[in-house]
């Protein structure tokens, strides 16, 4: 079974699973939870540009670093970009970074624009996998959890860990002869990948230094990634208020961090389409909501996620066009 079939079925999974949650919701029901939010909605919409401004200033902090200094408006631009490919593509969250580090490449060299998007997409993994092991253990700590969700919240936190691990170890220590390891058991393969060994080693050097002496921009991004998760847990608490069913900033911790895990087990889901709102009922009931709340809060936080990707699919489209006049203008 190919990948993409594979992926394909989990879409198709996750799709039916939004489609129960709006059934289980109710057209009047959301009606209703719409209403409530009114003119609230340019809040939600802002707050979420907030936290992707957060997110942009931690990946315009390593390409300082690099002595890249790109007009914010671009890079932010191109955050949107890489949510909307992450939501509509299924491609396991790894497509829209790859779309980023492709895009940048007209305006710095292709091996500075991966590293650097490959550092940010290391922080932010670092940085989930600190909120949401902070956030599990204060919830275990206030609210009752069923056993069987802690502990299989502790076994994903321990593999996110582990991956974090590889994955900072991998650029510390080069990812050229790593990569040319792997690649021994295809002939092919290593054949093509000793003609780029002069851009693989350029990446390992830009690992090194930033690593090496980077700390301060690291330390910064962090805490824009730290910043950005912590605004969607205002964001959760705000809709819960706003649609008649107030819970404190630690229940919706709680919720931003059970999510985030799930989301994050099932990322082959392409937008994690259904997951995202299965388990928002399911954890919201557990606060001692009606299905309806969760369900309410699901859908509302899907809407604003689906209007971002919107803007990223206009951005998308503008820096097309510009890669085409680029082209243009060289020949």
């Amino acid at each position: 079974m190919s990948s993409k079939l594979i992926k394909r079925i989990f879409l198709i999974l996750g799709l039916v699973l939004f489609g129960g949650v709006l059934y289980k919701l109710g057209w009047d029901e959301l009606k209703t939870a719409m209403r409530q939010i009114g003119w609230w909605w340019f809040v939600i919409f802002s707050l979420a540009i907030v936290w992707q401004i957060f997110h942009t200033l931690a990946w315009h902090q390593i390409l300082k670093f690099s002595n890249h200094r790109l007009p914010f408006i671009n890079l932010f631009k191109l955050k949107i970009i890489a949510e909307a490919v992450n939501m509509i593509a299924p491609t396991a969250n790894v497509g829209g970074d790859m779309t980023r580090a492709y895009l940048i490449k007209d305006q710095i060299p292709i091996s500075d624009g991966i590293s650097s998007v490959i550092v940010d997409k290391t922080l932010d993994n670092i940085t989930k996998l600190l909120f949401n092991s902070v956030g599990l253990f204060l919830s275990v700590l206030f609210i009752s959890i069923p056993t069987a969700w802690i502990w299989g919240s502790i076994a994903y936190l321990i593999f996110a860990l582990i991956i974090c691990i590889v994955l900072v170890w991998v650029q510390v220590r080069g990812v050229t002869g790593w990569v040319l390891k792997m690649a021994n058991w295809i002939p092919r393969v290593k054949k093509e990948l000793e003609k780029q060994k002069e851009k693989l080693a350029s990446l390992d050097g830009n690992f090194k230094e930033i690593y090496s002496k980077g700390i301060k921009n690291l330390v910064y991004a962090t805490a824009c990634h730290l910043i950005g998760r912590t605004l969607g847990t205002v964001e959760i608490w705000l809709i819960m208020y706003l649609i008649g069913a107030p819970v404190s900033f630690m229940g919706a911790f709680f919720i931003a961090t059970i999510v985030n895990i799930v989301m994050g087990a099932l990322f082959l889901i392409p937008g994690q389409w259904g997951a995202l709102e299965f388990a928002t009922l399911f954890f919201v009931k557990l606060l001692g909501f009606t299905p309806e709340i969760g369900a309410s809060l699901a859908v509302i936080r899907r809407i604003r996620r689906v209007a971002i990707t919107g803007i990223g699919i206009l951005f998308f489209y503008y820096y097309g066009d510009k890669a085409k006049i680029n082209q243009a203008e060289k020949k």
